[in-house]
């Protein structure tokens, strides 16, 4: 017979969301380390497909964490959006940073774990059940009863398979690559530039872009490729995701036969769907992510503050419904991008034809130029304590 463990916390994934929940929690009062437990399926550092962006907006959730980034990364001062023939440039101090997601998220697992947080690695859920005074969870070793779960495991939760989670699922699609680079020579590494190439929206029905990204593994310079489908016309056919990547490659002088495809889906967010249950809160891929971009890593991070707050008042108040989790995601300054984000990435994929695509593109070229994104903008910016973790939510809390 498993052990029976009663925690007040169960926290199951240790991805970026998973961990900001408790790395939030532990900032706001050291004795949750005692009152939580995560759990993951895998052992870090463990590989993860993911083109390891972080912009502004999860680096300021470093800074207010009181965290500086520490694996190795890049930080690009240019992101290069190409349409065919045209193209325009942000600029930024810096625009972006690429981590490798094996390293950056075995760095925030090590945080915890000095500040005392249980991380239980290589224990995976088997079963999940919900009783009106406890979740039960159950794993290979034990069976937990927990006062509040945070479901971070992911797209392809497990949680919400189980569970049989309400609401429409939107998937994303990426596929990627890692070529052979030199740091010394590539201008992409010398000019710490990205690319984004959407030029596969006429010829391939793309609803997205290819991605060419400078980065380094295990200490060894590589060129991140890869694809994004956002699918958020979800009626048009679907594009073919390698032959993308191949036609890509083949005009840099790469086969693609030559290297090992990565993929996986990215579920992007819908304001309308069900974020949370009695005891029970999505954060991360599990809750959904910028389908625009595909931007998960700072989105997950800010998760991570909501959730904190949710939790933080939830036991305050021993009153675990949940009801207001929703409109918190909504009404918090990071999040709520995701809605604009969801609106933008259907009109900018609704288009089908050429000339109205390029069209919205030389419009861009000259918005571009009225914005502060130029060489010496620096938008990652101090931040002092903003998180009020029991902070009134404004409206019908219904």
């Amino acid at each position: 017979m498993n052990a029976i463990i009663p925690i007040d916390l169960l926290i199951i994934g240790s991805g970026p969301s998973g961990s900001s929940t408790a790395l939030h929690l532990v900032r706001h009062n050291p004795n949750w380390a005692q009152r939580m437990i995560i759990l993951d399926k895998a052992v870090h550092p463990r590989d993860k497909l993911c083109g390891g962006g972080i912009t502004f907006l999860g680096l300021n959730i470093l800074t207010a964490l009181g965290l500086e980034l520490e694996p190795n990364h890049i930080p690009l001062q240019e992101a290069q959006l190409v349409f065919e023939d045209l193209s325009y440039t942000f600029h930024g101090d810096p625009v972006f940073s690429i981590v490798r997601r094996a390293e950056f998220d075995h760095w925030l697992v090590q945080i915890l774990e000095k500040q005392g947080v249980p991380v239980h690695q290589g224990e995976g859920v088997t079963d999940i059940t919900p009783t009106p005074d406890y979740v039960i969870v159950t794993t290979d070793t034990a069976i937990y009863h927990a006062q509040a779960v945070v479901v971070a495991d992911g797209s392809r939760s497990f949680v919400r398979q189980r569970l049989k989670w309400p609401g429409e699922s939107h998937v994303a699609r990426l596929i990627e690559v890692d070529t052979p680079a030199d740091d010394s020579q590539d201008p992409l590494f010398q000019e710490k530039r990205a690319i984004f190439d959407f030029s596969a929206m006429t010829a391939d029905n793309l609803q997205g872009y290819y991605w060419d990204f400078p980065s380094y593994v295990a200490g060894e310079a590589k060129m991140n490729r890869g694809v994004f489908d956002s699918r958020a016309q979800p009626d048009r056919p679907k594009a073919s995701l390698k032959k993308v990547l191949a036609d890509a490659l083949d005009q840099r002088q790469y086969d693609l036969a030559d290297h090992k495809i990565k993929g996986h889906p990215i579920r992007w967010f819908d304001a309308d769907n069900v974020f949370a249950q009695p005891r029970i809160i999505l954060v991360g891929d599990a809750a959904g992510v910028d389908p625009f971009m595909g931007e998960g890593i700072s989105f997950a991070l800010g998760y991570g503050t909501v959730a904190a707050q949710a939790l933080t008042t939830a036991f305050a108040q021993q009153e675990f419904s949940f009801s207001d989790y929703r409109q918190r995601i909504l009404q918090d300054p990071l999040l709520k991008q995701l809605v604009l984000r969801t609106r933008l990435a259907r009109f900018s994929y609704l288009a089908r034809q050429r000339r109205f695509i390029r069209w919205g593109w030389r419009a861009m070229q000259t918005i571009i130029k009225w914005t502060r994104w130029r060489p010496n903008y620096k938008p990652v910016t101090p931040v002092t304590d903003r998180w009020d973790y029991e902070r009134p939510l404004s409206g019908d809390k219904s």
